[in-house]
């Protein structure tokens, strides 16, 4: 019947429109994903309890019309700095509680979206008794780094543990050229970036990404992770071996001209 309206195709119609469609969730990293929204709302009564008492000690406000000043969130000025250390996706603080209670001569910054890790972390920073070296930032990682950070105070060093891969949308992950580019003016001269993964492929994509963002005025060297803060376990490294996965630790020095330095420099 040619006067019969077609019917439109609907997720549980598959039809020859639904299948020309690109295999890629997210094609655009600039837009979320409906759900990373959504999950802001989950966090419990006891988690909001947690983010009204300890929001005002450990919570750093970023908008994009006011960068972060760490000098002023730690108290420092440029006599008494000390080694200013970034966890990307700091999740539920298990890392970041860690080094914070292990190194109280460093200050750390961890940053994550979700709401219900950053009341975790809270809490277990409140319990490690390191609130005079940690603070917390709610923020999407890449927009912090590209909008939301003072570059007078440089960053020693970068940490990214076991990031999401976002599969199906690789043009997403954290390292990627766009937040290099945007790191690279926030680091110091010899600084390092840690990233630990159990994603096959994630190393080497990193390795190739951080490659391409060198230049005559500063690169990327690829050192060995000696160099670094030692990295405490997580859950999603016990996970991922677990599962049966590999942890891959890999780490770069940035460097800007052309000094060749050693580990120790």
């Amino acid at each position: 019947d040619v006067t019969r309206r077609e019917r439109r195709p609907t997720m549980r119609d598959p039809s020859p429109l639904l299948a020309s469609r690109p295999s890629r969730r997210y094609l655009n990293p600039s837009h979320k994903p409906a759900w990373y929204a959504a999950r802001q709302k989950t966090i419990t009564r006891a988690q909001k309890r947690v983010e009204r008492r300890l929001w005002p000690i450990f919570g750093l406000a970023f908008a994009f019309d006011r960068r972060i000043d760490l000098d002023a969130a730690f108290g420092r000025s440029a006599v008494d700095r000390s080694a200013l250390v970034l966890e990307i996706g700091c999740g539920s603080g298990e890392a970041l509680c860690s080094l914070a209670a292990s190194r109280p001569d460093a200050d750390f910054v961890g940053v994550d979206w979700f709401r219900g890790g950053l009341a975790a972390a809270m809490q277990g920073l409140d319990e490690a008794g390191a609130s005079a070296n940690a603070r917390l930032v709610r923020a999407d990682a890449a927009t912090l780094l590209r909008d939301g950070l003072e570059a007078r105070r440089a960053l020693d060093e970068v940490l990214v543990f076991f990031p999401d891969p976002w599969r199906g949308s690789e043009g997403r992950r954290i390292v990627r050229p766009e937040v290099v580019q945007s790191l690279s003016p926030l680091m110091q001269d010899g600084g390092r970036l840690h990233l630990a993964t159990d994603v096959e492929g994630y190393a080497d994509e990193a390795r190739a990404v951080l490659a391409s963002c060198c230049d005559a005025e500063a690169r990327w060297e690829e050192v060995a992770c000696n160099c670094c803060l030692p990295r405490p376990s997580t859950k999603y490294e016990r996970d991922g071996i677990a599962a049966g996965r590999g942890v891959n630790d890999v780490c770069w020095r940035f460097v800007r001209g052309s000094v060749v330095r050693g580990c120790g420099d």
